[in-house]
């Protein structure tokens, strides 16, 4: 008898997920994780509905309903540059019913940045896994000479025009805005920062050439590269981002300490039992194992990041000590 198409298609990536999972150290078998236990479970975002983050949330939520609840929402606590919603789902059940996706720049940087951080990202939660990571790029405008089109070139009109010497990022603290930071103290010039209210005010700004430069991430660039108003000079990556491979990395320029991976990665309250945490792991590496899943990332500039639990969890302390040293060479002052 023949097989329907379909179904060859979704024993095809079922076996793909399969093997991709191995490489994770999880094996959980497909029928244990296709039975929910939950009716409901929400996932909260810190950002607006539409963002990267919040479309990397949605995928998620798509993949567990189903398998991990019954029903499975994605909501969005905007303000406090996110720490809303870690701050609740920090207050969740720890059923596996509470969940968040975040940038990892609210676990890692905040709590070198905010004196009275509300959470201890270290002991309040879970590291789940990494789902997708991108780097920032830096942008000039047509404020700058069209002659200027490299990073030395660059540096050296900043040098001659010190009072145009600008950049944007999607706001004071951020990962993106410590990236200006480090080009301004390593180049050994002025490098004035003006800090957003996320990144569409500053794509506004740049694409009017109302300032020099700006820090974007992926998914902003692609779309403008056509326009002719930006010029890509550099990217934060430890290489070069398939997506924009004609973009040399801060290192290969000589910048080598100007490495900063951004990441949307899932976590869960603290006190969740590590069965439903592998659990959850291993359905989000099904997932992130799906081709469609990987297209649906490629269109906004990120790449798939799986991690094990314990491997995170790791991989955040090392990040936790590397940004406090960043932030004291900046000398920026933490906020309140």
């Amino acid at each position: 008898m023949k097989t329907d198409s379909r179904t060859g298609l979704r024993r095809r990536l079922l076996l793909g997920a399969g093997a991709a999972l191995a490489t994770t150290g999880f094996a959980l078998p497909f029928a244990a994780l296709a039975q929910p236990r939950l009716k409901l479970a929400t996932i909260t975002t810190g950002f607006a509905a539409g963002g990267s983050s919040d479309v990397t949330a949605r995928i998620l939520a798509d993949y567990l309903r189903g398998k991990f609840a019954e029903a499975v929402i994605v909501e969005s606590k905007v303000g406090a540059s996110g720490r809303l919603a870690v701050e609740h789902v920090k207050a969740g059940a720890a059923d596996g019913s509470s969940l968040l996706v975040s940038p990892s720049g609210m676990m890692v940087l905040f709590p070198h940045i905010y004196k009275s951080l509300r959470y201890d990202p270290m002991n309040d939660f879970a590291p789940v896994t990494p789902l997708a990571k991108f780097p920032f790029v830096l942008a000039i405008s047509t404020q700058v000479p069209a002659e200027v089109r490299t990073l030395k070139d660059f540096i050296a009109w900043c040098k001659a025009n010190p009072k145009q010497a600008s950049f944007g990022s999607p706001g004071a603290g951020t990962s993106a805005h410590f990236s200006g930071i480090m080009l301004g103290r390593r180049a050994e010039m002025e490098f004035t920062h003006a800090a957003y209210r996320g990144m569409a005010p500053l794509v506004q700004d740049l694409m009017g050439g109302q300032i020099a430069s700006g820090v974007l991430t992926p998914a902003d660039a692609l779309p403008l590269m056509s326009s002719g108003k930006l010029r890509l000079l550099a990217t934060t990556g430890t290489t070069r981002s398939r997506f924009l491979p004609d973009v040399p990395t801060y290192t290969e320029l000589g910048f080598t300490d100007i490495v900063i991976e951004e990441s949307y990665s899932l976590y869960a309250p603290a006190s969740l039992n590590a069965e439903t945490v592998n659990q959850l792991a291993t359905l989000s590496h099904q997932m992130l194992a799906l081709p469609e899943t990987q297209q649906r990332f490629a269109q906004m500039g990120l790449e798939v990041a799986p991690q094990q639990p314990a491997q995170f969890k790791a991989a955040l302390k090392a990040l936790t000590e590397r940004w406090g040293g960043i932030v004291k060479a900046s000398g920026f002052t933490p906020q309140d």
